[in-house]
């Protein structure tokens, strides 16, 4: 039993001092959090993807909320009893006209928004990367996904990551700006 003892306090102190010098060989994680609302609305190509979107698509949008108004003015004039058939088919034929051009314009914007969240994504991806790389984080989250309970403000990103989305998008725009500027040469 003496001889136990000594033993087991041996092993234990082994295993104690491999354990310390694993925990000394494995670097510490650096988690960082970003707030991706915040990035999605603040940013630069966010704030160029509404001007875009409005631009793009505003006159047409603004149109068909027009159409819609004059519809519903002319539903309550079909209330009347008196209102011929012929009123009734031509309401239900502009209605059904009025429906198809809002899907194809709904599917047009949606189709661009897509193209543009794909951008968003891109741009968002490549600032967290650079970010985390320089400031030495080995793992970023975001904590508008749900699974970010608390987070210490020395883990959080998004001022910085945010300003790196604005000088990549701006570099971006700079780049197209100067390959649109030799297409127009030619």
């Amino acid at each position: 039993m003496r001889i136990m003892l000594p033993a087991a306090l041996a092993v234990s102190l082994l295993m104690a001092s491999v354990a310390l010098a694993a925990d000394n060989a494995v670097p510490a994680l650096r988690i960082g959090v970003v707030d991706m609302q915040e990035i999605a609305t603040k940013s630069d190509p966010a704030e160029a993807a509404k001007k875009q979107m409005e631009s793009k698509f505003g006159k047409e949008r603004q149109a068909l909320e027009k159409q819609g108004e004059d519809l519903k003015k002319k539903a309550e004039s079909l209330k009347s009893p008196k209102t011929s058939e012929d009123k009734k088919l031509d309401f239900i034929r502009a209605k059904q006209d009025l429906d198809q051009k809002t899907r194809n314009f709904m599917r047009k914007v949606e189709q661009e928004e897509i193209t543009l969240r794909q951008e968003m994504v891109t741009l968002v991806f490549n600032a967290s990367y650079a970010v985390a790389q320089e400031k030495g984080f080995n793992f970023v989250v975001d904590v508008t996904a749900g699974g970010v309970l608390y987070a210490d403000q020395s883990m959080d990103l998004t001022k910085d990551v945010l300003a790196e989305v604005n000088k990549l998008y701006k570099k971006k725009a700079a780049e197209k700006g100067k390959d649109e500027k030799k297409s127009d040469k030619k």
